[in-house]
């Protein structure tokens, strides 16, 4: 599950922060601070929401300390789910926003057809299809295709975060990995795997 020193150093730093220790909650930022926003840059458009989101994440870890739940003495799993979480607020503001602009009276604009904008678009146009595919999961799939395939989290850690059996956990991430993998490409038909993983994980 990543940097195999991270776990015990939570499990350190966690009772300090249970006791308000402000430097110790700093220490778990940095060590993580770097995955959970490479995890909401996977959930919405820009860099810039995306350390906004961070941020919200690590103050709701703060806030909430008492009731946030580590799992192998790992906060890593909690901190992922509160970001999918709050992205998806965020998604939610966002559109309300977007409806809103939509209803004022439009500004014409030329467009801009420069040669080194289709390019850009061109080499990014992968990595974009797969974000909009990831976006466009449902919570649920989000987050066990980030803490089963994106973070490499067991079946077994994955089942004691969620609350949920493991045998739920494995069905969770079939069917979301099938349902990615259409996204990605519809024609393909019904498949397993999405091209995130070519498995589906330590049991």
């Amino acid at each position: 599950m990543g940097d195999q020193g991270k776990p015990d150093k939570d499990s350190d730093l966690w009772p300090r922060v249970l006791d308000g220790d402000g430097s110790a909650f700093a220490e778990l930022f940095v060590l993580h601070r770097d995955r959970v926003f490479g995890h909401s840059l996977r959930l919405v458009r820009t860099s810039h929401e995306a350390e906004d989101i961070t941020a919200m994440v690590f103050l709701e870890a703060w806030r909430c300390r008492s009731s946030v739940r580590l799992v192998n003495g790992s906060i890593i799993g909690w901190l992922l789910v509160t970001t999918t979480n709050v992205a998806r607020n965020r998604i939610r503001s966002n559109l309300r926003y977007e409806q809103l602009i939509r209803k004022l009276p439009r500004v014409e604009t030329a467009p801009d057809h420069g040669d080194s904008v289709a390019d850009a678009v061109d080499q990014d146009r992968r990595s974009q299809l797969l974000h909009r595919a990831y976006r466009s999961l449902g919570r649920r799939d989000q987050e066990i295709i980030a803490l089963c395939v994106l973070e490499e989290m067991s079946t077994t850690e994955v089942s004691q975060l969620l609350c949920i059996p493991p045998g739920t956990v494995k069905s969770r991430l079939s069917r979301a990995k099938q349902k990615l993998a259409q996204l990605l490409n519809p024609q393909a038909g019904l498949r397993t795997t999405s091209p995130l993983t070519p498995e589906e994980g330590t049991p």
